[in-house]
C-alpha cells in the first residue's frame, strides 16, 4: 500500500493489530514483519521497532496545540473577498483567492500585502471552509435555494421506498396526478389519477375535481373496488395530496390496509412507470387542454373507462428485463435495453402468482370477447375529440 493511501490512524490500527504477533515471533519473523510494514505503512524501519516494542502504542494527544497559521490579515482578506463574491461556498472560493485579490486591488477596493497574498495563494479549501462560517452575516440576498426543505412529520410516516422492476407479484402499484390546466376563477380544476401495476403493466385512470383528500380518496376506493388486482401497495411521489396525514391514515391497517410508500424527494425515476404513462396514456390524448367543469369531467370519465378495456386487454405491452452500459470510442455512454416478449396486462396478469379469482378471470374474458377492438378505437378518438375540441382524424 502507497504511503498516500494510508492515514496516519490507519498506520497505527495496523501496528496494534501486528503487535502481538511481532513480540512473540522469532528474528527472521520479526524482520520479514519489519519488510512488509515499511512497504504497507511508509514508516521509518526503526520508529517501527520503537512503536512494536511500545506497550503504550498509539496516538498520543499534543502537548500542545498548533498555532494559527492564517491570522487576522487573513481572514480579513477572506471576508472582503467572500462579500464581493456574495458569500459563495469555501470550493467555488479558494481557487480564484489571489486571481480576485489583484483584480479588487487593482479598483481599490482591497489592500493587501504580498505575504497575504502567498498564504492565499497556498490556502486550502478546507480551512477557508473553515473560516467562513465564523464571517458569514446571518441575512443574505439574494441567495440560492439552500437545499430541500426538512421532511414534514407527514412524510416521516411515510417509508421510502422504489418498487422493484422485477418484483414477482402483482398489486404493487405506482400513483401520480395530472394537472390539466390551472384553476379557473372559482377555483375549479380537473385532475386525473392514474395507478400503474409494476409487474402486469395494467393501467388504471379516474379523472377528480381538484386535488383535496375528498377527490383523492375517493378515487383511490374507486380504484380499489374497480381494479382486478388485490392492490398491496401504492408507491407517489412525495406531493401533499398524496403524503398527508388524513390519506396516510385511510390508507393504514384501521382502514384500507393498503401499504404505502413513496420516492425520494426530487427523484422522479422512482417513479418511473407512471411517470411514463402520464406521458403516452394522458397528455398524448388530452395534451395541454385545460378542464375545468363537471361535464368536462363526466366526459374524461367515460373516456377513461374505454381506455381500461383497450389498453388492458388489447394493447401489448413490453417489460424491460435487463439493462447494460457501454462507453463508446466516442465517449458516449450507450445503454442497451432488452424488454421482453409484448403481451398484453391481461394475458401476463394470467401468468402471474398469486393467480386471481376464476370469477375474475372469466369475466374479463368475456368482456374482452364481446368488445369490438376497430369500435372501441374509434369511440375512443371520437371522444377526446370532443374533450379537446380538435376535429383531426386519427
Amino acid at each position: 500500500m502507497d504511503e498516500k493511501e494510508m492515514s496516519v490512524q490507519a498506520r497505527y490500527e495496523c501496528l496494534s493489530a501486528l503487535q502481538d504477533t511481532y513480540l512473540r515471533s522469532g528474528r527472521i519473523a520479526k524482520s520479514a514483519m519489519l519488510d512488509w510494514l515499511k512497504t504497507a505503512t511508509g514508516l521509518n524501519r526503526k520508529y517501527t521497532i520503537t512503536c512494536l516494542n511500545d506497550p503504550r502504542l498509539g496516538r498520543h494527544k499534543r502537548s500542545h496545540e498548533r498555532g494559527r497559521e492564517y491570522g487576522p490579515d487573513v481572514v480579513e482578506a477572506l471576508r472582503t473577498i467572500a462579500h464581493a463574491l456574495n458569500w459563495i461556498c469555501a470550493e467555488r472560493l479558494t481557487p480564484g483567492l489571489v486571481k480576485t485579490a489583484m483584480h479588487m486591488t487593482a479598483h481599490g477596493e482591497l489592500e493587501i500585502s504580498p505575504e497575504v497574498l502567498a498564504k492565499l495563494s497556498r490556502i486550502s479549501i478546507a480551512s477557508v471552509g473553515r473560516i467562513l462560517p465564523q464571517l458569514r452575516p446571518q441575512r443574505l440576498f439574494p441567495r440560492a435555494y439552500p437545499g430541500r426543505p426538512p421532511e414534514t412529520a407527514a412524510q416521516r410516516a411515510v417509508p421510502v421506498s422504489v418498487i422493484p422492476w422485477n418484483i414477482t407479484e402483482p398489486g404493487h402499484f405506482e400513483m401520480d396526478l395530472v394537472h390539466h390546466g390551472v384553476p379557473d376563477e372559482d377555483g375549479r380544476l380537473v385532475c386525473t389519477i392514474q395507478f400503474i401495476d409494476v409487474l402486469t403493466g395494467w393501467s388504471e385512470r379516474f379523472g377528480i375535481m381538484g386535488s383535496g383528500f375528498d377527490a383523492v380518496y375517493g378515487a383511490i376506493l374507486s380504484f380499489k373496488d374497480h381494479c382486478p388486482i388485490p392492490v398491496r401497495e401504492v408507491h407517489s411521489d412525495n406531493g401533499s395530496e398524496f403524503v398527508n396525514r388524513a390519506l396516510i391514515s385511510a390508507l393504514g391497517p384501521e382502514h384500507l390496509c393498503v401499504t404505502q410508500t413513496r420516492g425520494r424527494p426530487g427523484y422522479h425515476n422512482d417513479n418511473r412507470f407512471v411517470e411514463q404513462k402520464n406521458s403516452s396514456l394522458v397528455r398524448a390524448y388530452l395534451g395541454s387542454t385545460p378542464l375545468h367543469t363537471h361535464e368536462q369531467l363526466d366526459a374524461l370519465q367515460s373516456l377513461y373507462q374505454d381506455m381500461w378495456i383497450y389498453y388492458n386487454l388489447f394493447q401489448p405491452v413490453l417489460r424491460q428485463i435487463q439493462r447494460s452500459a457501454t462507453i463508446g470510442s466516442d465517449g458516449i455512454v450507450h445503454v442497451r435495453r432488452t424488454h421482453d416478449i409484448a403481451r398484453t396486462p391481461f394475458d401476463r396478469l394470467l401468468q402471474a402468482r398469486p393467480p386471481i379469482s376464476r370469477a375474475t378471470r372469466e369475466g374479463l374474458q368475456d368482456l374482452m370477447d364481446r368488445t369490438s377492438l376497430m369500435s372501441l378505437r374509434d369511440r375512443i378518438y371520437e371522444q377526446v375529440r370532443q374533450i379537446t375540441g380538435h376535429n383531426d382524424k386519427a
